[in-house]
């Protein structure tokens, strides 16, 4: 008995009392997903590939033992800051897709209200769905370390900026996933939290910051060094972009050295407070399910509530599947927290509209690039995980076999999913029409413009949208679809070009392999246009233009018919992913 009391206080102290029974089935179940072990395995033939192409552009093995020595300390200092964004980028992502469908899977299949009757609390559920994905990040994490650990032999890396870096780097993932957690609580559907997410952190990292920056430096007198500083307390990217100058040139900027550990406190704060939020909405959520309420739909003003008395009962017109996903809705504006949302997204753009012709450099062809290169990755992010739920979504709700057995054909479903696709992203791709159309009326862009932007746009979208189905048709979760799908967007636009520029070096082919792959590139192609067409150069005559695509020099016709060719060639890849994709309807049903 004596025993058993001196015994007691080591069972507050377990830790299995603060994860619970939750934590240990994520582990279990996680174990025995396959897309973890793909996921490393992926992750870490990148970061090898990518320290061999630099070791091997780096180091030389001619000369003297002085200047060996100094590109081995320049190549750790490389291979360690390149190898540090990669970790820092990719573990924010993955830990925002890995959580957007945590609360929302228990909450959708009826299960949230059935633990709640068990000795499992609000707490122990929230914990062990956050501990469980961030666990799987932070093994990728530790895969890094060995590779940074062997780098830093070289010299020229300090020890404390791997310290600084990780815990900058871990606190952000940790934010980013309370984040994403707690919208998955009130959306079941993954790529909305995922959407939601990206953009609620764009404006806590980019829009809050600047404006305050703004104010601070108009308004109020303040030195920009003191700006940067309070900014690098709540802003990661910031501090991280700080930590990486440091790391290149020591002593050029003192942020990074000014309250780096306050920075992470303030992070785990606010994680803090959003864990505390969600232990509390989950217990709400929970008993309204075990009670057998059904969820409310929240709020709405009646000027868009819907009511099923006296509506008419719309009718099905043409293929039953295509009338359905193109009269699916890509945001729902039925309640005060979307439309305030809205209108504050177009409030901001306004806000730097006039803010740009305050500062007289809306006709700067700089701007214009920074403007339609911002629109275009939005575009195409949302168009990346919207493709990549198509299929995923028939195959969760149990829909996809009894789709199957009617007499809706399988190219009818693919080219339903995929026109559906472009249907729900008009709403994204119109800022960057709108903004186009807004400046060539002020001629600030040429009217020639347009015609180039759609063929970008549509080779761009193609290519996304075939590889999305495809991902969603093959693997059984939206999560691991979505992930796929990224993983390739990345690839095709960043890594190969990447590849592309270290295996010129390598070869002797210098700039030429580097400029052949750049030159299919839509986020090239939109930087290029606005740099030829917009400005000065807005009031040209087609004649006039002169566009530069590195590999040729051509004017407007030209370059067009070459924005053709690589949007037919995308169109292409994008026609036998689909082909692919149809394949795999009948054989990955489940």
């Amino acid at each position: 008995m004596k025993a058993e009391t001196l015994l007691v206080p080591f069972k507050y102290l377990n830790p299995s009392r603060i994860t619970g029974p939750i934590f240990e089935k994520e582990l279990r179940v996680s174990s025995r997903r396959k897309r973890n072990y793909v996921l490393r395995f992926v992750y870490l033939a990148i970061l090898l590939i990518t320290v061999l192409l630099i070791w091997k552009s780096e180091v030389r093995m001619s000369g003297n033992v002085a200047f060996r020595v100094s590109r081995l300390s320049r190549a750790g200092l490389t291979i360690t800051g390149i190898v540090v964004l990669v970790q820092f980028f990719a573990a924010q992502i993955l830990a925002v897709i890995m959580l957007s469908n945590s609360i929302s899977d228990e909450v959708y299949h009826k299960t949230l209200g059935a633990l709640m009757s068990t000795p499992i609390n609000s707490f122990q559920i929230v914990m062990g769905k956050l501990l469980s994905k961030l666990l799987q990040i932070a093994l990728l994490i530790c895969l890094t370390l060995p590779i940074l650990g062997i780098v830093r032999v070289f010299g020229g890396v300090p020890w404390d900026y791997l310290l600084k870096s990780l815990c900058v780097t871990l606190t952000a993932v940790i934010f980013a996933g309370m984040l994403s957690l707690n919208i998955s609580i009130n959306h079941k559907h993954a790529y909305v939290v995922i959407i939601q997410t990206v953009l609620m952190l764009f404006l806590l990292y980019i829009l809050l910051p600047w404006f305050g920056a703004w104010i601070s430096y108009e308004y109020l007198d303040v030195r920009e060094i003191v700006i940067a500083r309070h900014v690098a307390l709540i802003n990661p990217f910031f501090l991280m972009m700080a930590l990486l100058e440091e790391l290149f040139r020591p002593g050029n900027t003192g942020i990074s050295l000014f309250g780096w550990g306050w920075h992470c406190l303030y992070m785990l704060a606010f994680s803090g407070l959003l864990f505390l939020r969600a232990i509390i909405v989950v217990r709400k959520k929970a008993l309204l399910q075990a009670c057998g309420q059904v969820k409310s739909a929240g709020r709405k003003w009646k000027f868009f509530a819907s009511s099923s008395k006296g509506q008419k009962i719309r009718r099905v017109k043409g293929q039953p599947l295509l009338w359905k996903e193109l009269r699916k809705s890509s945001f729902k504006i039925n309640s005060i927290k979307t439309m305030l949302s809205v209108v504050f997204i177009i409030g901001c753009l306004l806000f730097s509209y006039y803010m740009g012709s305050r500062e007289k450099f809306l006709d700067d062809n700089e701007t214009h690039i920074a403007y339609c290169m911002l629109f275009l990755i939005l575009g195409v992010f949302v168009t990346t995980v919207f493709s990549a739920t198509t299929i995923t979504s028939e195959k969760v709700s149990r829909s996809l076999p009894v789709l199957l057995t009617t007499l809706i054909t399988d190219w009818q479903i693919i080219r339903a999913k995929t026109l559906g696709v472009f249907r729900r992203t008009i709403p994204v791709w119109s800022l960057l029409f709108v903004h186009i159309t807004i400046f060539i009326l002020l001629r600030y862009i040429h009217p020639s413009t347009l015609l180039q932007v759609a063929i970008i746009v549509f080779g761009a979208t193609m290519l996304v949208v075939s590889s999305g189905i495809f991902f969603s048709s093959m693997l059984k979760n939206t999560t691991s679809a979505v992930i796929a799908n990224i993983i390739f967007a990345a690839v095709v636009w960043a890594g190969i070009p990447l590849a592309a520029m270290i295996i010129g070096e390598l070869s002797g082919m210098n700039d030429e392999l580097f400029e052949f792959v750049i030159a299919f590139n839509p986020f090239f192609h939109i930087g290029d246009v606005m740099d030829n067409a917009s400005g000065s150069r807005a009031v040209k005559t087609l004649a006039e233009l002169d566009y530069n695509f590195l590999i040729a020099r051509w004017g407007y016709w030209g370059t067009t018919t070459f924005l053709a060719f690589t949007a037919a060639v995308y169109a292409a890849v994008g026609m036998l992913f689909l082909t692919l994709a149809k394949g795999n309807l009948r054989r990955k049903i489940f």
